[in-house]
């Protein structure tokens, strides 16, 4: 029986090991860098530079995984110096394997323990879950965070200087983990640049908002329009078609106070997060309409909205929304508007009072609208301004109105034609 020959030790370590240590070099400090820039951004630039901030970190701890399993795996270069030397060594690289696994694995349990669960989604491509933890893991692992991320630079410096050390004593140290065979100072140099580089893009680079690009796609894949809303069409009027009636001409038919919802119909509103405004709109509601100019006193509108089809072009934004802090629309999922009796307030403008029903609280609303008749088409356009907070929507820290003001304006435009 013969036996497979020790391999020999490698001088230098697998190209996939140097891929990984420079890509994650790279994430790392560029992950630092724009933690720094967190705290002086805000509205929705920070909201997106948060998300990018959690794929990163998500990245981090998945080619932190493969790059350990490549450590235990495969043969690498043998260790310099000795005793005390070899030692530090030893401590400062697993010092940085604890960084690169516990530091994103506490940021993950920051988000899944948050009281807003603000879902994650990877580069605006891939839902990430929760982790199924109680609130009491929050705090903890909030202090954990800040402890391993400002160890980062204390732990970049050892290396740096050693690196140093390495150049000033001529080994061949260095050399073993540049991509290429490089001339050390050339080598460490690049190595420099790179990560200056990914400090420099983190600090002040650009932010890509690729939440609202898939948060479009997955729409448009799916035929529902992001910024025109769809409501339903089917005739659902509130008050019976009159039946035909004889006039003193003859047999004419009298014509319907009963209206249809067209298709191009939309319903939107405007907050603002800082001083950034966000449009929204629903895609999915429907309305029961009855108006005569000449019987204004028996017109009515009763609108139903659907608070899930909430849209504001990022997906994970429309998911907070809906969430408990906001619409909690798994309790309340409807929000319901209802006016009878209009009045005329000038040619072509109308006023209804009536009582919107949201987050279990209803208030009364007036809307005032300007309406353009043209034979059995009708197109109607208003604005209107609530408090979210008269209705509940927004509570905890959403309470405060120095991020997210009290005032919501709501916007409609209304084409409809003439039931039959």
């Amino acid at each position: 029986m013969t036996s497979t020959p020790p391999q020999p030790t490698p001088t230098r370590y697998h190209g996939a090991a140097i891929a990984l240590h420079w890509l994650v070099a790279g994430l790392l400090v560029y992950q630092f860098a724009l933690g720094l820039r967190l705290d002086t951004v805000s509205g929705v630039a920070k909201f997106t530079a948060f998300q990018l901030h959690k794929s990163i970190g998500i990245t981090v701890l998945l080619l932190s995984l493969a790059r350990l399993a490549l450590r235990l795996t495969l043969p690498r270069p043998a260790e310099f110096g000795e005793g005390a030397q070899k030692l530090a060594a030893r401590l400062v690289h697993w010092a940085f394997y604890a960084i690169m696994l516990l530091a994103p694995l506490s940021g993950w349990i920051i988000v899944s323990t948050a009281k807003i669960k603000v879902p994650t989604l990877l580069f605006g491509v891939m839902s990430w879950p929760h982790l199924p933890l109680a609130p009491a893991f929050n705090q903890p692992a909030e202090l954990a965070h800040t402890v391993l991320v400002w160890s980062l630079p204390a732990l970049i410096a050892l290396h740096v200087g050693a690196v140093l050390y390495h150049l000033r004593k001529r080994d061949e140290v260095p050399e073993r983990m540049f991509p290429v065979a490089l001339p050390m100072s050339i080598g460490i140099v690049t190595g420099l640049a790179w990560l200056a580089l990914a400090f420099g893009f983190g600090l002040g680079g650009p932010i890509p908002d690729l939440w609202s690009h898939a948060n479009a796609a997955t729409a448009q894949s799916q035929n529902v329009p992001v910024t025109l809303v769809q409501p339903t069409t089917e005739p659902t009027a509130t008050i019976a078609t009159p039946e035909p009636t004889e006039t003193a001409a003859g047999a004419e038919v009298a014509q319907s106070c009963d209206w249809k919802v067209e298709p191009a119909s939309k319903l939107g509103f405007i907050a603002h997060y800082g001083a950034d405004p966000i449009n929204g709109t629903f895609r999915k509601w429907q309305a029961r309409i009855r108006f005569c100019a000449d019987d204004l006193s028996h017109a009515s509108i009763a609108a139903t909205i659907n608070l899930a089809s909430a849209a504001t072009g990022d997906a994970d934004r429309d998911e907070n929304l809906r969430g408990v802090s906001f619409f909690d629309a798994a309790q309340f999922a409807q929000a319901r508007f209802t006016a009878s009796g209009f009045k005329l307030l000038g040619p072509g403008r109308y006023s209804a009072n009536g009582t919107l029903s949201l987050h279990g609280v209803s208030r009364p609303v007036k809307l005032v609208f300007a309406l353009k008749l043209t034979g059995n088409n009708a197109t109607a356009q208003g604005t209107t301004t609530l408090s979210r907070l008269a209705f509940g929507v927004g509570g905890d820290e959403w309470a405060a109105t120095d991020q997210i003001p009290d005032a919501v304006a709501v916007q409609f435009t209304i084409q409809a034609t003439r039931a039959n």
